[in-house]
């Protein structure tokens, strides 16, 4: 992995925000990449001096049921988008698709937007046919985990999948954006899947090729 500089948006509900950052963070940082965790959604209209974002976040904005919601507003979005089209690389990890139910800027610039998830249990992740550098060295794998029900844009490149209920979903896309890069990563709800070398070695290698243009 290249040193970059890298941008780790945490926040929301549901999820080990801090724990998250603990654990990846010094994973990112064996390639020599320098990472800032913050829960400071502003800092998304302050991104000169980044490489890569990432989005570890689980913020479903504003709603009837819960109107005082945490959320990436309009502004935020936007200021993310137009990163990203001028050259950024944006990861956005598990439960960041929240964010782009109820946000069509958010969806169109991630590729997709969460819908549901049964109770975790036990799946296979595959591989798609064909290499990419997201996936490159990565073979089937099993976690416990938050199985993503997820709409997504045909514009998406699909690169892992996994079944459920006798349906095939996406796990890992990716997409381009003008002069910049996108990937979601569905999987990685806790510790379990955090620690899991194939896991680590998918975000690792996500980060590396979201980073090449702005490297």
């Amino acid at each position: 992995m290249q040193a970059h500089r890298i941008l780790l948006v945490l926040g929301g509900t549901y999820h080990d925000f801090d724990g998250f950052a603990a654990t990846l963070t010094p994973v990112l940082a064996r390639g020599g990449a320098q990472v800032e965790a913050t829960y400071e959604l502003n800092r998304l209209h302050d991104l000169g001096d980044v490489d890569v974002v990432i989005l570890y976040t689980c913020l479903s904005g504003p709603t009837a049921e819960a109107p005082d919601a945490a959320g990436i507003d309009e502004g935020q979005a936007r200021s993310l988008a137009e990163w990203v089209a001028s050259g950024g690389g944006l990861l956005a990890l598990h439960a960041a698709t929240v964010s782009a139910r109820n946000n069509p800027t958010l969806r169109g610039l991630m590729g997709g937007a969460f819908e549901s998830h049964p109770p975790q249990f036990a799946f296979t992740v595959y591989p798609m046919y064909g290499p990419h550098p997201i996936t490159e060295g990565i073979e089937a794998f099993t976690v416990h985990d938050e199985f993503y029900i997820q709409i997504y844009e045909p514009d998406v490149a699909i690169h892992m999948v996994a079944m459920d209920r006798g349906l095939c979903h996406p796990m890992v896309w990716s997409k381009g954006v003008g002069q910049g890069r996108v990937a979601h990563i569905a999987l990685g709800h806790g510790p379990a899947v955090w620690s899991l070398p194939a896991y680590q070695q998918l975000v690792g290698q996500a980060v590396g090729w979201l980073g090449e243009r702005r490297g």
